[in-house]
This record gives C-alpha cells, structure tokens and sequence, in this order.
C-alpha cells in the first residue's frame, strides 16, 4: 500500500476540485444551519401595547445580540434569554432563544431593523402601529372584554377575523371563556397571544383571541356574545392562612351582525374564490432537456392561498395531451394559521409519459379568484409551454427496441412482442368482466337478502341533531328536493354528510366533495352554489340529479358507521 503526503494529494488537481467543493460545500451548509430566525408575535398593534419579538441562534455558544439598531423604533423592556436541546430519532438539535418584549416609540409602519448575532444578522420585519382606543375614567374597571371584526360586510365564503380581548389590572385564576360555534360558517382558532397595555398609566395584562370565519350562507351573519368568567385572588390574612377562592368575575362581550353577500355580478359562472392572494407554481421531477419517448416525468401544480381553507381549493383538471399518455395522481392539501388568518395549499400531480418525438406542448392552467382586498377579479396563470421529446433509448445492450412501444407508429419491428402485449390485454379484461359481473350478482343478492326501513322525518333545525341516524337524514334531504329550497338542499346535504362521515370534519360540500370522490357529486355541488352564489341564467335547476347521485353513491359504497354505532361499547373491553 502506498502512501501520499498531504503536498502529493494536493499535486494532483482532480483532487484539488475535488476538496475545494467539499468545502465549499460545508461552508454553505454551516451558514444554512446557523442562520439565525427572528419573529415577532403579532404584526398589527396598539401604541401602548408591547411586542413579542423572539431571535433564535442554532449556533453553540451563542452570544448576546446587539439590540442598540432596535432603539429608534422601539423601547426595550424586557430580554430573557433560553437555551434549549432536543433529540428526535437519533437526530440531536440545540438553540439559545432570546424573547424580547418592545413598546413602539411611535404610531404607523415600523420596522425591526436586522439584529446581528454571531456575525449573522436576521431578516429585517415590520410592525403596524395603530393609535390606542382612548377609555375614559368612567370605563376604567380591573376586568373588562372588548371584541371586534375586521368587516362587517363581506362576500359568502371570505375570510372573516373576529378578535376577542379580555383585559386584566388584577390577578385572577380559573379563567375561562366560551368559543364561538355555527352552524352556517366554518371556523378555524388562529393563535393566542398575551401582551401588556398600558391604559391611563395603569398596566393591564392582555389575553387576544383570533378566529377565521367563513360564511357559508348569503344574508345576515351573527356572531353571539362570548363569556368570560374568572375568579379573583385574594391575598391571604397571615402566612397560615388557607387559600381562599376570591369572588367571581363574570364579562359578557357585544353581538356582532354581519352582512353576507352574494358573489358580485361581474364573476360570472365559475368557480368561487374569494381569497386575499393566491399564487400558481410548477415543478417537474427531473429535467426536461432530456426526455424520450417512453420516459415517465412527474409534473406537480401548486396552488398557495391567503384567506380560505384547504377544503375550498379546487383540484386541477389536467387537460390530455395527444402525443402523452397522462396518469393524475391523488392531490394533497393542508392549512396552516398566521397572525394575519389561514393560509392554504394544494398540490396536484401527473405523470406524462410522451408517445411520440417532437414537441410536446402543455396547455395553460388559469385560476380566476376574486381580490378580497381590491374587490376585482383576477387571474393566476401558468402560460402555454413546451418541450422537445427525443426518440427513444435504445437498449444499452444492443437491442434497437424501443424502451416504450410508440403505438402511434405502424412500422413495429417487433410484431411477436406486440401481439404478445395483446394477448395479456385480452386476459386483464376478461378477468375484470369476470369479476365485475360477480360483483354485480352479490350485490343484487345482498339486496333483495335484507328490508330497509322507512326514515323518519327530521326538522333540519333541530339543536340535537347529533343524535340524527344517517338514515333519517337523508330522508330529511330527499323530503327537501321535492320542496326544490336551494338553501335548504344545501344545509341538509351538509348535514347528511355529517352523519356519513362521522369520523369526519364536514362543513361545506367542498368537504363532501373530498370525501365522495365522485365528478358527478361535484359537478351537481358546483351547480348548486352557482345557482345560490353565481350568475348563471339556468333557473330550472332542481335537486334531482343530485338526489339520483347521492343515492348511487350510497349504493354502491361500503356502509359506514353511524353517529349512534360508534358510542356503542366493545363487546370485549381490554
């Protein structure tokens, strides 16, 4: 074995490019690793209010930031500093946290300047910083709720922020509030926060509460008065004494009355989407520079979206192409809660598979949406493109047959392989026959095998509704299309389809619609809220196709508990 000084290894210069990279490489990985993060706890707030600004460094033995550039905006009352250390699955991560509490020196858009620390610096953020409500004498009370929307007109489905905030200048315990519950909205609790105020040189601590609400019903929306109860700590009479409870303190916050409308004339047919933004973005799962015929790529769309939920995002229709052969996959969607609302994404993939060379072109995919914060209608597009599709491989070994059959072309060198693909077509089809008719035959023998019962009839606005069969609401929603109410059609598919998935959170037909997997569902649900929401001129619309849909998925889908089946007990319990 021969060894190489470290001089020799640096001799050759593959090896020189080769740890020059390798450093490189790390260096960008050390800096990505200890980069420090800087956040702040809400981004709208009063003159008197403080702020939570949180900084934290990944980097060992961290040392103090450098606060002095916060000190034309801000007064710095408070620092407290934390190290933390986890370990997940064998990977082990380490932190110093430094929370910070600041007060605004003066009212409108502030900024938090970038703090250095460790010789990085954070991102710089900005605050917006209101004028305080000003509160006479005569209000001033140890305990008192004030809450309030940021509209009071707004459109069916927009985004709705409703805050609550209970002010305390005393010291209490047993705390507890009443949330806010509907039955023609959907709601989604944002983060809480807890922040001092200053009012008429007495510190109150404050406790702020967010929602997301989204209207679901044209007209007047109301949002109940929210409870506050509270007990007062007493200070004990001598150090032997007991704890005592102290008196109960109870607040009730003011009604709010809100103004749905429907979507604005000028829409059109289509799709509602009242969001604040939404952006379109592609991504390919590897390079098109190089793609034959018979090569499978992976095209993912994402939709991002401020304002509404997962639920009301629409998946992407791929249009076919034809010179490809296209495969949808299932899409994915999730929602995540900010100091400013809910923020959505959607993502939906296929994969294409070019069946012949030359240029493959892929159509345009446009969104239109309405701006909640413009109040115009706009557009996201991904624009018309295209790419080159070269013939395809061949065999390493030699073997010039293609590595997909092109079936476009008539001039195949391989006639045994195809007739052979056409044999094994010809097996699959009769064996799906085969056992779709001996589905068929069991599932008419099942059928003619058991009774059904008759439902009984069930008021839709009945408050105990939990205890409602799915049975009986269906038969509510059947007895509802025969009155052809499109409000009340709406609310009972709602409500069946709670009792059909009770495991489920369904709040809208955009909910249904994820869950039933049928086009024809949601074709018949995007009829239903064009004739509620939209401008179509169709008016004869009625409930009985939907009815006639409903009642073929029912048929042919596996039974489901219902509400009353899964409070029953284990017949063996462990």
């Amino acid at each position: 074995m021969v060894k190489m000084s470290f001089f020799q290894i640096l001799s050759q210069p593959k090896n020189v490019v080769f740890l020059f990279w390798f450093l490189l490489l790390g260096c960008f990985t050390q800096n990505l690793i200890a980069a420090p993060l800087a956040s702040i706890d809400r981004n709208v707030i009063a003159k008197d209010d403080t702020l939570g600004f949180t900084i934290r460094s990944y980097k060992n033995n961290s040392s103090a930031p450098d606060l002095s550039p916060l000190e034309n905006n801000f007064y710095v009352v408070a620092n407290n500093q934390s190290s933390r250390f986890v370990n997940r699955n064998g990977q082990s991560e380490s932190w110093t946290e430094w929370k910070i509490s600041l007060i605004p020196k003066r009212v409108g858009q502030l900024t938090i300047p970038p703090i250095r620390v460790n010789g990085e610096i954070t991102t710089a953020l900005y605050v917006n910083v209101q004028p305080s409500i000003p509160v006479s004498a005569g209000e001033m009370k140890p305990v008192y709720i004030e809450s309030e929307v940021d509209n009071d007109v707004v459109y069916v489905q927009q985004q709705l922020i409703y805050t609550l905030r209970i002010f305390q200048s005393i010291q209490l315990e047993n705390m507890n509030i009443s949330e806010p519950e509907f039955d023609n909205a959907a709601m989604e609790k944002m983060e809480q926060n807890s922040f001092q105020r200053r009012i008429r040189n007495t510190p109150y601590r404050v406790h702020e509460l967010r929602y997301a609400i989204f209207p679901q019903e044209t007209g007047e929306f109301i949002i109940p008065e929210m409870v506050f109860s509270a007990n007062q700590v007493e200070a004990k009479r001598s150090v032997f004494a007991p704890p005592g409870q102290g008196k109960t303190i109870r607040k009730i916050s003011k009604q709010h009355t809100i103004t749905v409308k429907a979507p604005p004339t000028e829409y059109g047919p289509g799709l509602w989407l009242p969001a604040e933004a939404i952006t379109l973005k592609q991504s390919w799962s590897n390079s098109l520079d190089d793609i034959h015929v018979g090569d499978s790529i992976t095209r993912s769309v994402t939709l991002n979206a401020e304002g509404l939920l997962k639920s009301q995002l629409p998946p992407f229709q791929f249009p076919r192409i034809a010179t490809a052969n296209t495969y949808p996959d299932q899409g994915q969607s999730e929602s995540n809660t900010s100091n400013t609302g809910v923020k959505s994404n959607r993502t939906d993939s296929t994969a294409i598979i070019p069946t012949q060379a030359g240029i493959l072109t892929l159509p345009e995919i446009r969104i239109k949406w309405w701006n909640t914060k413009e109040n115009t209608i706009e557009e996201t597009i991904i624009p018309e493109s295209s790419f080159v599709v070269k013939e395809a491989k061949e065999n390493m070994q030699g073997n010039s047959k293609p590595l997909a059959v092109d079936h476009s072309r008539s001039d195949l060198a391989d006639g045994t392989e195809l007739d052979v693909a056409k044999n094994n077509s010809l097996i699959w089809q009769l064996s799906t026959l085969f056992f779709a008719v001996a589905w068929v035959l069991t599932l008419l023998i099942w059928r003619n095998s058991t009774t059904t019962k008759q439902p009984t009839q069930q008021n839709l606005n009945d408050p105990k509704r939990s205890n409602l069969s799915e049975k009986d609401a269906f038969k509510a929603l059947e007895d509802t299309c025969k009155d052809n109410d499109l409000t009340t059609i709406r609310r009972a598919v709602i409500l069946w389809g709670q009792c059909y998935w009770p495991d489920k959170n369904i709040q809208t037909l955009q909910d249904i619609s994820k869950h039933c997997g049928s086009m024809h569902l949601k074709e018949s649900f995007l009829d239903l809220d064009t004739q509620l929401y939209g401008n179509s001129e169709n008016s004869s619309w009625t409930g009985d196709q939907l009815l006639t849909s409903l009642k073929e998925l029912r048929k042919n889908s596996e039974k489901r508990p219902s509400k009353s089946d899964q409070n029953l007990q284990p017949l063996y319990p462990s």
